[in-house]
C-alpha cells in the first residue's frame, strides 16, 4: 500500500466512526476499485481498529482477498469468510474452520439465516455474532448476476433488519453507483450513509 492508500484506509474509518448515527454504510467507488477499496476498509477494521468481523464474497472466491490481505500485510487473526461463490467458479472447495462455503449465490434469501446458523455456535471454530463487529459484502450488484432485482431488494430490507437484531454489528456493503443507479437507490432508503471513495481521495492532502 502506498501513502495514499493508508490514508484513505485511515479516512473511511474515522468516517465510520464519527457517524455516531449511522451502523450501515454503502460505500460508492468505480467498478475497477472495488477489490481496493474492500482491501482498504479491511485493512482500517482489523489492523487499525483491531476489530473481529464477517466478509461475504459475492464477486470472487474468498482466496482472492485473502491472498491481497496476505500481500499487504494486513492481520486475518480476526477475520471470517462466508463465500457463496466458489461453488460455481469451479475452483476447489479448501474447507477451513474460519470459511464457510454457502451452496450457491441464486439464494441470497437464505444468505443471512446461513451467516446466523454459522456464526451461533453451530458450526465449530467460527465466530459467534455476539463477537462480531463488523460485516462487510465485497460487491452487492453481483448479486444482479444470479437474482431477480426483486429479491435482491427483499435481502436489502432483511440486511437492515438484521443489524437491528445485532446492532452493535457495522453493516458495510461496496457498490459502483454509477452501473448501478436502482440498486444504490434502494440501498439509500434502508442504510444510513454513502461515502464516496473518489471524493475522500481529493479531500486528502499528501
Amino acid at each position: 500500500m502506498n501513502e495514499m492508500d493508508l490514508h484513505l484506509a485511515n479516512r473511511m474509518i474515522k468516517d465510520i466512526e464519527n457517524d455516531l448515527s449511522s451502523s450501515k454504510f454503502v460505500f460508492n467507488t468505480t467498478f475497477t476499485q472495488i477489490s481496493k477499496t474492500n482491501l482498504l476498509l479491511l485493512k482500517g477494521f482489523l489492523d487499525i481498529q483491531k476489530k473481529s468481523g464477517l466478509f461475504t464474497v459475492l464477486d470472487r472466491p474468498h482466496q482472492y482477498m485473502s491472498y491481497l490481505l496476505n500481500m499487504h500485510g494486513v492481520s486475518q487473526e480476526n477475520l471470517w469468510f462466508i463465500d457463496a461463490v466458489t461453488h460455481t467458479s469451479g475452483q476447489e472447495l479448501k474447507r477451513s474452520r474460519k470459511v464457510n462455503f454457502l451452496a450457491s449465490p441464486f439464494h441470497v434469501d437464505r444468505l443471512l439465516e446461513d451467516i446466523e446458523f454459522y456464526s451461533n455456535n453451530k458450526t465449530k471454530g467460527f465466530i459467534p455474532l455476539q463477537k462480531v463487529d463488523f460485516l462487510m459484502i465485497d460487491n452487492i450488484a453481483t448479486m444482479l448476476n444470479y437474482n431477480m432485482m426483486r429479491k435482491v431488494e427483499d435481502f436489502v430490507v432483511s440486511l437492515s433488519d438484521f443489524q437491528k437484531e445485532y446492532d452493535h454489528i457495522v453493516i458495510s456493503v461496496t457498490i459502483d453507483r454509477e452501473s448501478n443507479p436502482k440498486l444504490c437507490e434502494v440501498l439509500l432508503e434502508y442504510f444510513d450513509s454513502i461515502i464516496d471513495t473518489e471524493e475522500l481521495k481529493n479531500e486528502i492532502q499528501i
